[in-house]
């Protein structure tokens, strides 16, 4: 039977096993909804559009967008530049052309296309003309005289939309796209260009390609031949050729003759001096002052291409920033190094105010009119174009204060290498080029200390902005950067008064023994009389542990100790008599309690103590017997036999 039952078990696990199995099965959703059966809104306005995007057209919004995306967010299903890709894989071909379309390169179609829907062709988000104008600048394609495609709007009609072989992305060379509406061999077209033949020439050389403030549509600087239509001043005979007469500098000064007499000076631009005038010069028109090939700058950096990469720093001289070396430079030539316009500071001073220059303190290369000895002309990635950073420049002249502030306790602007809170580094009405008076500078930063004492107790040093009586400015080996520490530092001042005196005397105050006057005194100021760092009591509490526990166990406590008024009977430095007292035995008492008073002498049983040493029998401070008697008594004495021992 056993036999039997081992088997049927066995075969109904499996059973139920398989059950589970086949339970945990996903079955397939039965339903599919899609995404415009809750967005036929959104779809509805998509489809009102003269152009639809096909999967849009579709229903097919998983096409682009995960269906379980996050609540609030588009969910592409992909990277938006990769996404396009997929479904336009063709286009990527325009990425193997010579020049690409900014928004193409960075693969950002959508900011030129609508990804669902437009009013216009191509899905584009506005008209061609319109659209372009949302990054190109508009004002160089309104002016007076305009070519004829920009009036049509139709900037597609010279440029390719995404990219090109050809500079500028046109379609072809520039004088091919010319072609396709300008005949060059026309006779009308010969004559407006003064008979000569220019099918070979560049069309932009001369014309501006969108508009003009002239009726010829020439660019805005033009040669003075070329305006008044005297090409044969330059070039051959109409309808022979168009080569040039002559070549070189020389056939450019027989009409320039001043500029010839003005370029001859000890410093001379490269071209200038080959005669290359050409090099930076167009001979016809261009939209750059000087009739230059390129605006400023880019001109210069043509040839000066690896003064370009250096000038890519953090931080750039403003001519620079906005291209205009010639505000510095002469293009042609100069009496300066460098074919600079003016030497030195005289240079810097055409842009820079010269009154933070000429206080009576001046900074030796401020003097010396040698700005370029801490700034870099150009750029630099320190701030204020400086060489070097602010404390290492300091230091490329000033080597013995590096060494001097290298010490353990730095001031914070030291410290932090930024020498210019506190000095002016071109000129200063102060001593040591300081931003201000001495004590205006300190306060300048530390202002709370003064307020701390303000109308209080004030160490007159500190008052008055003396800092430097006790503190380095800069660095020194003590804490707080002191000159001195300890009494050294107070004896300064306070010599005669302390040191001297108290030095003699065989009991010393362990503080002003070991010269620690801090441990008492603030060294700035207190509300406290003496700029003690807190009242007296509790300041000499916080030392003498042994009195403060008896005074806080025991009951009686004598009058001066309780009221914190421990001076009463102490000295605060030195003393002839231990424990710094005041006086010695009854005396000091006296001060008191007179001990002649017949309520005196009745209280110690008809004994004259006058002349006795109080603390003999009483507690200084504090005690658990009354009268402040000492715990221990004598037994006589406990019992006020007094004239068992004294007559």
């Amino acid at each position: 039977m056993k036999n039997i039952r081992l088997p049927l078990c066995f075969l109904l696990i499996a059973g139920v096993a398989a059950l589970a199995v086949v339970s945990c099965v996903h079955k397939p959703l039965r339903f599919a909804k899609k995404c415009v059966e809750c967005h036929q809104e959104k779809v509805a306005g998509f489809k009102d559009n003269r152009v639809v995007h096909s999967p849009v057209s579709k229903g097919a919004c998983e096409s682009c967008h995960r269906p379980h995306g996050m609540i609030g967010g588009i969910y592409l299903k992909e990277d938006k530049k990769k996404l396009c890709y997929k479904c336009h894989n063709n286009s990527l071909k325009m990425m193997e052309k010579k020049y690409i379309h900014a928004p193409v390169k960075d693969e950002e179609c959508v900011s030129c296309h609508n990804p669902h829907a437009s009013m216009n062709k191509n899905l584009l988000k506005a008209k061609d003309y319109e659209l372009c104008f949302t990054c190109h600048d508009k004002e160089s394609f309104e002016r007076k005289t305009k070519h004829e495609p920009l009036f049509k709007k139709e900037c597609i009609f010279c440029h390719e939309s995404h990219s090109s072989d050809y500079e500028n992305l046109l379609f072809d060379s520039v004088n091919n796209v010319c072609a396709e509406c300008h005949n060059f061999k026309n006779k009308g077209f010969i004559k407006k260009h003064s008979g000569y033949d220019v099918s070979g020439a560049s069309c932009v050389s001369c014309h501006a390609a969108h508009s003009a403030n002239n009726d010829k549509l020439l660019r805005n600087f033009i040669h003075k031949p070329l305006d008044k239509n005297q090409c044969n001043d330059c070039h051959g005979a109409p309808g022979v050729s168009l080569k040039i007469k002559e070549k070189g500098a020389e056939f450019c000064y027989k009409c320039h003759t001043e500029e010839e007499k003005s370029f001859v000076k000890n410093y001379m631009h490269s071209p200038a001096s080959k005669g290359n005038c050409l090099d930076c010069h167009s001979p016809h028109s261009t939209d750059y002052k000087g009739i230059t090939l390129l605006p400023d700058g880019d001109i210069c950096y043509k040839c000066h291409k690896d003064t370009k990469d250096n000038f890519d720093r953090k931080h750039i001289h403003k001519p620079i920033k906005e291209k205009q070396c010639t505000s510095c430079h002469n293009p042609h030539s100069s009496g300066n190094k460098y074919i600079l316009k003016k030497k030195g500071k005289t240079l810097c001073y055409d842009c820079h105010d010269n009154s933070d220059f000429i206080s009576s303190n001046v900074h030796e290369p401020v003097e010396a009119g040698m700005c370029i000895v801490c700034h870099n002309p150009h750029a630099s990635d320190n701030k204020f174009e400086l060489n070097y950073p602010e404390i290492e420049q300091c230091y490329s002249c000033h080597e013995k204060e590096k060494k001097l502030f290298d010490r353990v306790s730095v001031h914070t602007p030291v410290r932090n290498g930024s020498c210019s809170v506190c000095h002016n580094p071109h000129s200063s009405a102060e001593e040591n080029l300081l931003l201000r008076k001495e004590r205006d500078l300190c306060f300048k930063c530390h202002q709370q200390m003064l307020d701390e004492v303000k109308n209080e107790v004030v160490h007159r040093p500190f008052g008055k902005g003396e800092c430097l009586t006790c503190h380095n400015a800069h660095a020194g080996n003590n804490q707080f950067h002191l000159i001195n520490v300890g009494g050294e530092k107070c004896y300064g001042c306070h010599n005669n008064r302390l040191s001297v005196a108290g030095k003699g005397n065989i009991y010393q105050h362990t503080p002003f023994k070991e010269e620690d006057c801090t441990s008492c005194h603030n060294p700035h100021g207190s509300k406290i009389k003496g700029q003690l760092n807190r009242p007296v009591g509790n300041l000499c509490l916080s030392c003498h542990n042994d009195v403060a526990s008896r005074l806080d166990k025991e009951e009686l406590k004598h009058a001066p100790a309780k009221d914190g008024k421990c001076l009463k009977c102490h000295t605060p430095h030195y003393a002839e008599i231990e424990y710094l007292l005041i006086a010695d035995g009854a005396r000091l008492c006296n001060e008191c309690h007179v001990a002649t008073l017949p309520s005196m002498i009745q209280a110690h049983n008809g004994i004259p103590v006058a002349n006795a040493d109080c603390s003999g029998c009483h507690e200084s401070h504090s005690a658990i017997n009354k009268g402040l008697l000492r715990p221990i008594m004598h037994t006589p004495f406990a019992d006020k036999n007094c004239k068992r021992c004294h007559e």
